[in-house]
């Protein structure tokens, strides 16, 4: 019942092109502060008390994939991206386990998580650990981080995870067996240069998938978006993302903060055989959502 509620599917996949050569230099500071400007026409306009909704709803966004010579006993596989959880002040309590239940409901071959799996606390780490724990792979759950993750201690972090007994990926790959059939995942650590972080990223995914293995299907997993150009150029079929949080506040589609900060903020996107998946994320940082629905992102591969 609470499923049939919290699906409120847009659209079963789109492309949202880029719309900017290049990432605004936006720091959080200034998104706040562009925020403070926007938020009192939305309560003026009566908006308010639905954003504030939507921090304990989400929905399920479904995407079916082609994928060009896909292996044949991967056709119909399936992905379950849980994204930017932000375990913390503006996601705990019952909507955690409801992003439990409804990513096991999804029966999943693989549950991915692309990131920002607490909000900054580390004392809210135990707590996203258990529910990772929770959630249930037919054939694995992989994790790799975002920069909120960073926030407190990053080094403690990295140490917790890895001891954790969770797959967890800090800028190395590992293969997994689906189907009988060998996918290399790769996961990027979070890039912390704050100058030049798009040339950063492009070295990062390079040096990443020097580890190739020719035989395996092949699958990025980077918090940040833009992290797809190098992959589209090394001809990696799919990348999954999140960190935009769909632009969090948007007037439409189109228009509001993720395509001034973002080359790709939301949805699918494809360049030559490459694709890439951006999830708005199921968790919050912020306390409003605008035209931006936190999600889970179902994912389905089909051989073209």
């Amino acid at each position: 019942m609470y499923l049939e509620r919290i699906v409120m599917r847009r659209r079963s996949s789109g492309q949202q092109p880029a719309k900017s050569s290049r990432e605004s230099q936006w720091s959080r500071r200034e998104f706040l502060g562009a925020t403070a400007a926007v938020v009192p026409p939305l309560a003026t306009l009566g908006l308010t008390g639905i954003a504030l909704q939507q921090l304990t709803d989400f929905r399920i966004r479904r995407f079916v994939v082609p994928i060009q010579g896909l292996p044949p006993d991967l056709h119909g596989m399936t992905i379950a991206q849980v994204s930017d959880m932000h375990v913390g002040r503006f996601t705990s309590g019952r909507v955690l386990g409801d992003v439990v239940n409804a990513t096991n409901n999804l029966h999943a071959d693989l549950v991915l998580l692309t990131g920002d799996l607490i909000n900054d606390a580390l004392a809210d780490l135990d707590t996203g650990i258990d529910l990772v724990r929770q959630m249930q792979g037919k054939y694995g759950i992989y994790l790799i981080e975002g920069n909120h993750d960073l926030i407190e201690n990053p080094e403690e972090f990295e140490r917790r995870m890895k001891s954790s007994g969770i797959p967890f990926l800090l800028d190395e790959a590992t293969v997994v067996t689906v189907r009988g059939m060998p996918i290399q995942l790769f996961g990027l650590s979070w890039t912390r240069a704050r100058q030049n972080r798009d040339h950063e990223i492009a070295a990062a995914v390079q040096r990443l998938l020097s580890e190739s293995q020719s035989d395996a299907f092949r699958m990025l997993l980077a918090h940040h978006p833009h992290a797809f150009d190098a992959a589209a150029d090394a001809k990696i079929p799919l990348t999954l993302s999140g960190h935009t949080h769909g632009g969090q506040l948007m007037l439409n589609e189109r228009c509001g903060f993720g395509p001034a900060m973002f080359r790709y903020w939301t949805g699918l996107y494809r360049r030559g055989e490459s694709n890439l998946i951006v999830s708005n994320g199921v968790g919050n940082w912020f306390p409003l959502r605008v035209n931006a629905p936190a999600e889970i992102v179902h994912v389905t591969l089909v051989r073209v």
